[in-house]
């Protein structure tokens, strides 16, 4: 049957060969390089804006950074990238750059995903034409990546100092009003102060027995003035008293002026100079002595009522302050409140405010958090995407069963009788006689185009086979088929 079927299955076998031989060859060779940072964690720890973050949002951050279109831009401008393919535009060498980088992370065994200190490492991959440009690539990156989170780590923290600084300044002004206006208000409103109305429960309890002494005492007087106005009707024109009785009138008024009026009140001195006067021997009549102790009660009696107006008056104002102490509460509550709110914020702003100048020393002192690169990126000896060997043997293999499958298929389709043991299983009977086949002219003629186009066809496949794999010297091979990193190397 191959025999038959020589020139279809090896023309089927030589053109999947040389088919499989040109994707192949137009296959791009592509190299990958890796380049790895690692994650250098101090033993302060510092709570940067971004390291407060779980680590995937991390890498998904840094990978936002490197990927922008003015990073890319940079990438390509520096390693002078698509320098032999000038016809294609900027979008398309960005996409190019962006689908040939990846970026992953290594998470720290034992530690939780949402946890900052999961990020153990970051690799960086890049693909490329040739191995060098896939090398330098993956190395750009890496130091970006490390460059950059150094930089923005410091502009980060100048801008929260700045930030924390004129926040905490606004707040302590805030807090300074507050608390002048808390002083202000608690002057205005003292006697309805909540700590107030229990001085004013008792200062009411004194006014009450205040007022009870000032009654009995001005009863007591009006008493006495009544018994002294009685008392100079009934004397009429009597003769002066003695001088003892004097002396002894002089110092009961003096006694009962001094129970009420000041020490030094002018009434007790014109009762002492009085009293002086008398023990010196001086005598007055009893009409002058009753006169004087008229007037001395009338002025205590002046006195008293007075006091009694001002207690009544500082009574008005105690029960004013007591009907507003419930708003004065309130109000001052609220002021209270604010001025807590107020200091809770500044100490927490102080306590940021630490915390970021904390990071400003580890930094300086280069002891903070930060990206190193714990191994460059080498260019690979192999491409990546290039298993030849395996895919000819295959690519031979293949060609030769498709070949073998469609001589079967045309014999299955041409069932001719050539021998006569195929006589004799497809009828049952041995036949008597058997004759060769004998060729004629024809068949002849036929048999050597055959074996002409079988030469034809193994020199032909031959040399395409040598074209394409660009083995003839001043034929350049026709697998010419675009990378998605075209232009790169």
């Amino acid at each position: 049957m191959i025999w038959r079927r020589l020139p279809l299955v090896l023309t089927i076998s030589i053109v999947g060969v040389l088919t499989s031989f040109y994707l192949i060859v137009s296959s791009p060779r592509i190299y990958e390089a890796s380049a790895v940072i690692q994650l250098d964690m101090p033993a302060a720890i510092d709570q940067g804006t971004d390291s407060s973050l779980p680590a995937a949002r991390r890498v998904q951050l840094i990978e936002q950074r490197l990927m922008a279109r003015a990073n890319l831009r940079e990438v390509i401008e520096r390693l002078d990238l698509f320098s032999n393919t000038p016809q294609l535009s900027e979008a398309e060498k960005l996409t190019a750059l962006r689908s040939s980088t990846r970026i992953e992370s290594i998470s720290a065994p034992g530690v939780s995903v949402d946890s900052r200190m999961s990020l153990a490492a970051i690799v960086i991959t890049s693909r490329a034409e040739t191995a060098v440009t896939a090398a330098a690539i993956a190395n750009d990156f890496a130091d970006s990546v490390v460059n950059r989170d150094r930089d923005n780590r410091r502009l980060r923290i100048g801008e929260s100092r700045d930030f924390l600084t004129a926040e905490e300044r606004r707040l302590n002004d805030q807090l300074a009003a507050q608390e002048r206006e808390i002083i202000d208000f608690s002057s205005r409103n003292e006697d309805s102060l909540p700590t107030a109305q229990e001085f004013l429960q008792t200062e009411l309890a004194r006014q009450d027995e205040t007022e009870s002494v000032l009654d009995r005492d001005i009863m007591t007087l009006q008493r006495e003035r009544l018994a002294l106005e009685a008392g100079n009707l009934t004397a009429g024109a009597r003769p002066s008293a003695s001088l003892v009785q004097q002396i002894r009138a002089a110092e009961v008024e003096l006694s009962q002026a001094r129970r009420t009026l000041a020490a030094d009140h002018p009434e007790i001195k014109r009762l002492e100079e009085n009293l002086t006067r008398l023990n010196s021997g001086a005598t007055e009549t009893d009409s002058d002595v009753a006169r004087r102790q008229a007037e001395l009660i009338d002025a205590q009696l002046t006195q008293l009522n007075q006091q009694k107006v001002a207690l009544d008056t500082r009574r008005q104002e105690i029960d004013a302050a007591r009907a507003r102490a419930p708003q004065v509460a309130r109000e001052l509550e609220a002021m209270t409140r604010e001025q807590r709110r107020l200091q809770d914020r500044y100490a927490e702003i102080s306590r940021q405010l630490a915390q970021v100048e904390t990071q400003q020393m580890l930094m300086d002192s280069d002891q903070a958090e930060r990206f190193v690169v714990l191994e460059n990126a080498v260019p690979p000896e192999y491409p990546v995407l290039s298993n030849r060997k395996k895919s000819a043997v295959m690519s031979v293999g293949a060609s030769g069963a498709l070949a073998l499958l469609a001589a079967f298929i045309l014999e299955v389709m041409n069932p001719v009788l050539r021998r006569s043991k195929q006589f004799e299983r497809v009828t049952g009977t041995r036949p008597i006689v058997s004759l060769p086949y004998r060729k004629s002219e024809a068949d002849i003629v036929a048999w050597h185009r055959r074996n002409i186009y079988l030469v034809v066809l193994l020199v032909v496949g031959a040399l395409l086979a040598l074209w394409i794999v660009g083995a003839i010297p001043g034929l350049p091979s026709p697998g010419v088929a675009p990378a998605p990193t075209d232009g790169m190397g």
